[in-house]
C-alpha cells in the first residue's frame, strides 16, 4: 500500500530536546538529533511507510510576519543549546539519503498543506508526524496525525473523529475555530473575550466564521455580549482565519518517487548512528534489516543509551 510519511521536521525536534537528558558529542549538544532519530525509527515501526519526506522550517521571517507583524511575537527565543543542534538536522538527513524541503518565507505546516493536496489522490494514506494542533486543519479519512502525546514514548493517531473529540469540532472548522478564540503560541488575537467553550458553541450552532458573521441579529441565539464582542473584533476574526489557515499551493520541487523509503535510507542511517555513537538506535536499526550488520561504533566515540 502507498503510504507516505511527512514529517514535521522542527516541531519533531524541539519535542525531542525536552524529552531526551542531555547528551553531547565531542561536546557538542545532541539529544534533541538523538530524540528526533529514536521517534523516526519508532514511526517507521508503527506506521511502515512506502515514501518517507522531512519538512523543515527556514530560518528568517515567513509570509505571515508580513500580514501580522505580531505573529509569534511573544514566543520564547529557544535554548541554545537547542539551537546549535537545528542545523544539524538538514545535515544528517542529507547523509541518511532522507529528502528533506525548506523554501524561505513558508513554514513546514504550509510545505505539508501543499504536498498532501497534491498528492491525496495519488496514495492510498498520508501521515503527518507533528505536535502542532494546526495540522489538524488537514486530517481527512486519507490523512493522519501521528502525535506524540507524552514525551516521545507515548503517541496517538488523530483521525476525523479524534480531532472532533481533542477540538470539538471537525477538521474542516480547525480554522474557523482559531480564527474565534485566536492563538497564543502564534500570537494571532481571534475575538477578544472569545474563548474554546464559546468558539465551540458558535460554530455547532451556526457552522462557520462566515454563518456566525450573517446572523448577528439573530436573538435567540446570540446573547447581546458575545454579538458586542464579534462586531468589535470583526477584522481581528477574519485576519486571524488568514493567519490560521495553511497555504496549500507553494511550489515545492518534490517528487513522490524520490521518497521511497529504501535500502540507500537504512545505509545512511546505520553510518549517520555510528557516526555520533547513537548505539542503541544502530541496534534497532540492525533489527529492521538484518541482512545489514550494523556499522560499529568506533572506540573513541562515545556510545549513547
Amino acid at each position: 500500500m502507498s503510504h507516505l510519511v511527512i514529517v514535521d521536521g522542527h516541531a519533531v525536534i524541539h519535542r525531542a530536546y525536552h524529552s531526551i537528558p542531555p547528551l553531547t558529542r565531542n561536546g557538542q549538544p545532541v539529544n534533541a538529533l538523538y530524540g528526533f532519530y529514536s521517534m523516526l525509527l519508532s514511526a517507521i515501526d508503527v506506521l511502515k511507510p512506502s515514501h518517507l519526506v522531512v519538512c523543515l522550517d527556514s530560518p528568517g521571517p515567513v509570509s505571515r510576519s508580513q500580514e501580522f507583524i505580531g505573529y509569534r511575537a511573544k514566543r520564547k527565543p529557544a535554548e541554545a543549546n537547542l539551537l546549535v543542534q537545528l542545523p544539524l538536522l538538514p545535515e544528517t538527513l542529507a547523509a541518511a539519503n532522507i529528502p528533506s524541503i525548506a523554501i524561505g518565507g513558508f513554514e513546514a505546516d504550509d510545505l505539508i498543506a501543499t504536498i498532501t493536496k497534491k498528492y491525496t489522490k495519488k496514495l492510498k494514506k498520508i501521515t503527518i508526524i507533528t505536535g502542532d494542533k494546526d495540522l489538524m486543519q488537514l486530517v481527512t479519512d486519507k490523512i493522519n496525525l501521528f502525535v506524540p502525546v507524552r514525551g516521545l514514548s507515548e503517541t496517538k493517531i488523530f483521525g476525523p473523529a479524534e480531532v472532533k473529540d481533542k477540538l470539538g469540532v471537525p477538521p474542516s472548522l480547525v480554522v474557523d475555530l482559531k480564527a474565534l478564540m485566536g492563538d497564543m503560541s502564534d500570537n494571532y488575537p481571534g475575538v477578544a473575550g472569545i474563548g474554546p467553550k464559546t468558539a465551540v458553541d458558535l460554530l455547532k450552532k451556526f457552522g462557520s466564521l462566515d454563518e456566525i458573521y450573517l446572523h448577528l441579529t439573530d436573538l435567540n441565539n446570540l446573547s447581546n455580549l458575545v454579538r458586542q464582542k464579534l462586531i468589535k473584533d470583526h477584522d481581528s476574526a477574519y485576519l486571524s482565519q488568514k493567519l490560521a489557515k495553511l497555504i496549500d499551493n507553494i511550489p515545492i520541487k518534490f517528487k513522490l518517487k524520490s521518497s521511497r523509503l529504501n535500502d540507500d535510507i537504512y545505509s545512511g542511517l546505520n553510518t549517520l548512528f555510528a557516526d555520533y555513537g547513537f548505539k542503541s538506535l544502530a541496534s534497532r536499526l540492525a533489527k529492521k534489516n538484518p541482512q545489514k550488520p550494523a556499522v560499529k561504533v568506533q572506540s573513541n566515540q562515545a556510545s549513547f543509551f
